[in-house]
Parts: structure tokens; sequence; C-alpha cells
């Protein structure tokens, strides 16, 4: 972005030049590269072929969910501290915590050999990998958004931002679907020395997909940012006075439980109701993050027409329609269940591309009062919103499993289970935040959904 001479470019122009946009938006692929395995495959590989009791998984990530969404506003508050180092001072950050993701992503996939099979040290092997992987990845996607919310004021190139960054995030979503289905191939690694050599892979991934990102992203359009607060509590929470900030909160926790829901019992849905390898897992998954990726796009489009929050909720309408017709799919009906991915897919797209820039536009709202333009605080409770999520999704699959009859760890593999869990629940979730989203409005410059469609 050309910015003027003045600092952290108050007189910046509208427009993001392409080369800046992509250069910014890299960072996104090895963050959506470590999240996706975490709420997928390490369900899996503890619980599947380490033979983790499920019922010991399910309080452990809870618990780890908890202790991450309670640092990420701290997290957010130091984020925006670093802006007094420059209109890349969020970058500076960025550059501190990547180092940590990269060594926790590691050790989750590379537990001790000699502690297989004992469930304790297994135990406490995950929760300190899972508490090293969140703060890794908080410190680094939490100031890494805020900085693309301070890239541009206008409107529509928030949106542009956003969906850029998300388009490479569902590229690294694909490369998590495919790496773990390769490496942990009979033919390849086997399971166990797979994911541990998806460990070992990660790490010049995130090197080689950071470096365009800390040199070549435009710089902060915003002034340092300035806490008036004596209280860092108070700080932390500040952005909760914003009566639209409050809305979106509330549709997107409710609307990302039912995701949160649904990948964490994924693979143990393909392999028990559709009697699918892993392979098939790794081919519906990447249909499904494809779909997402090429359909971004077309929700830009969408939301210019019909504003964001409306294009949203299409897109949660489309996704809950398409969930509900994996109902009457069963063992061996995989093309019909890779059709219906490439439609819940195109839904993803609108779940990943929207939200973020309804935020970066709310942020800016005069509904925020004094916390407008804190955007490292915003992005720290946007982020803990988002962990709340997963919990949620954690403690309505895997603890509800065993009690439906399903539990690896002591040979139940009930199919019922799974269909309730992966798509019964989460098709009720999706429902429930289109009602929301219909009725409340979160967009600082839109009405409702409602009065979008109807006004």
């Amino acid at each position: 972005m050309d910015v003027g001479p003045t600092a952290h470019g108050t007189a910046a122009r509208d427009k993001i030049k392409f080369s800046r946009l992509i250069a910014y938006s890299t960072l996104q692929l090895p963050l959506a590269m470590a999240a996706l395995p975490v709420v997928l495959n390490v369900s899996h590989f503890y619980g599947g072929v380490l033979k983790l009791s499920l019922e010991i998984m399910g309080p452990i990530f809870i618990i780890c969910r908890i202790v991450d969404a309670i640092q990420d506003p701290v997290i957010g508050l130091l984020s925006d501290r670093f802006t007094r180092r420059g209109p890349r001072g969020r970058l500076a950050f960025v550059a501190l915590m990547i180092p940590v993701l990269a060594a926790g992503f590691y050790m989750l996939f590379d537990p001790p050999d000699a502690w297989f099979g004992n469930q304790t040290r297994m135990a406490l092997w995950l929760v300190a990998a899972l508490l090293l992987v969140h703060f890794g990845y908080s410190g680094v996607s939490i100031s890494y958004h805020a900085h693309g919310a301070e890239l541009t004021d206008d409107y529509n190139e928030r949106t542009k931002v956003t969906v850029s960054r998300e388009v490479f995030g569902l590229l690294g979503f694909a490369v998590a679907v495919v790496l773990p289905t390769i490496l942990t191939d009979r033919k390849m690694f086997g399971e166990t020395d797979g994911y541990m050599m998806l460990g070992l892979l990660f790490l010049p991934i995130v090197v080689l997909f950071s470096v365009p990102t800390l040199f070549g992203a435009g710089p902060s359009v915003h002034p340092p940012v300035v806490h008036g607060e004596r209280s860092a509590l108070i700080a932390f929470f500040a952005p909760l006075k914003n009566r639209l900030f409050r809305r979106l909160l509330l549709v997107f926790v409710v609307n990302g439980a039912a995701l949160g829901v649904a990948v964490t019992v994924m693979l143990f849905y393909v392999e028990h109701v559709l009697k699918g390898s892993n392979k098939n897992a790794g081919m519906i998954l990447l249909t499904y993050f494809f779909a997402g990726a090429v359909s971004v796009p077309m929700w830009l489009l969408l939301s210019r027409r019909l504003g964001k929050a409306a294009a949203w909720f299409v897109g949660m309408i489309l996704t809950a329609i398409a969930m509900t017709a994996a109902l009457l799919v069963g063992p061996g009906d995989f093309n019909w269940f890779l059709a219906i991915s490439v439609v819940t897919g195109i839904g993803l797209g609108a779940d990943y591309g929207l939200p973020p820039s309804i935020l970066a536009d709310v942020i800016n709202a005069q509904e925020g009062g004094d916390t407008k333009g804190k955007t490292g605080t915003y992005f720290g409770l946007w982020a803990l919103s988002t962990k709340l999520a997963t919990a949620i999704g954690a403690a309505c699959s895997l603890p509800i499993l065993p009690l439906l009859g399903f539990d690896p760890h002591h040979g139940l593999y009930g199919t019922s289970a799974l269909i309730v869990v992966y798509i019964a629940l989460p098709v009720t979730i999706k429902v429930v935040a289109a009602l929301l989203i219909w009725f409340i409005r979160i967009e600082a410059e839109r009405g409702t959904v409602r009065e979008e469609f109807f006004g």
C-alpha cells in the first residue's frame, strides 16, 4: 500500500497493491496447516492410534482451550503495545511467536515412544504439547490478523484482505489434509511415523511462507494504539462495550461450534459409517477445502450486492441443507458424500472469508466508542471466541460419543452415535446461528439480514 509521509500512513490510499496483498496473505497457509490437525488429526492419532481414552481426551481438549482462551486477550493487548514500534510493529511480534508455534506443532506429533500405552504419561504429554502449540498459534494469528485489519479503512478493500488471506488458509487446510493422508499410508511411513513426519515437514513450510508476510506486507494505516485504562483486565474486555461486536461474537461462536463438532469426529465418521479409508477421508476433506477456496470470489461478489452479513446467512443455510442430505448416505456411498462435501465446502468459503471482514468494520464503527481502532484487543477477544467455539465443539462431541455407544478404547463402535454427533448436532447448531443473524444487526453500515432481504 502506498502511504504518505506521515506516520503510520495517515495519507494512505484505499487500494492495496496486489503484490502487497499476496505477500500479506501467505502466512495464513501454515497457520491453517497447523490449525486443522489440532482439531482433526490429534483426536484420531491419540485416540485411535495411541489408544488414549476419549473420556480423558475430552476434558484435556476443553481445559487446554480454556487456558488458551484466557491468554488470548493478553496477547491482543501485547500486540497493541507493539504498534508503538512502528507501522509494522505487529509483524515483529508475529516473528517472535513463529518459533513457538513450530516447536509446539512438532512436539504434538512426536510423543516419546517409551510412553506409548501409558495413559497418564501420554495425557500429560498431550496437555503440554497442546498448551505450547495453542500459545504459539494465538501469538501469531492474533497479531497477524490485527495487522490485516489495519491495512486499509475501505469497506470493500477489507473484504479483499480477508478473502485473499483465507484463500491461502483454505489451501493450507488442503495441505493439512493431503500430507497426513500420504505420510500415514502403510506404503509410506505408517500412522505413527507418518504423523511425526508431518510435524517435521511443518518446520520448513512455516519459514517459507512467513518470510513474504514479514518482509513484504504493507504497513498499518492506523496510529499506535494507546490504552488509557489503568487496569489490564478492563483493557482486555473493553471491546465488549461495542454492542455490534457482542452480537457478532455471539453469531460467530454459535456458528463455529457446528464446524468444531463435525471436524472433531470426521475421521471416525468416514471409517465407521461410510466404511472408507484414510484416503477416502483425505479426498473428502480435499474436496471440501478446495470448494471453499474456489467459492471465495463468489462470496466477495455476493457480499458487495447483499452485504456481508446477508451473504454469510446464505452460506449458513446452504451448509445446513447439504449436511442434512448426508443423513441419506451410508456404507459405500462415497461419491454421494463427496458431492455433499462440495456444497458444504462452498458454505465454508463464507464462514472463513466474511466474519473477519465484518469484524474489521465493527472495530472502526462509532458503536465502539473509545475502543475504536484498538485492533489487537478486538482480535484477542475474537481469537478467544474462536477457541470457545472449538471447546464447545469438543464438549459436544468426544465426551458424548461414549455415552451413545462409540468408544474405541473399550471396543465400542456404534455408528448411530457418529451420525448424531457428525450430522444432526451440527445442523441444529447451524440453524440456530442462521436465526440469530437473521434477526440481529451485526454490521456497522447495514441493517439486519431480514431488512436487507425485505426492507
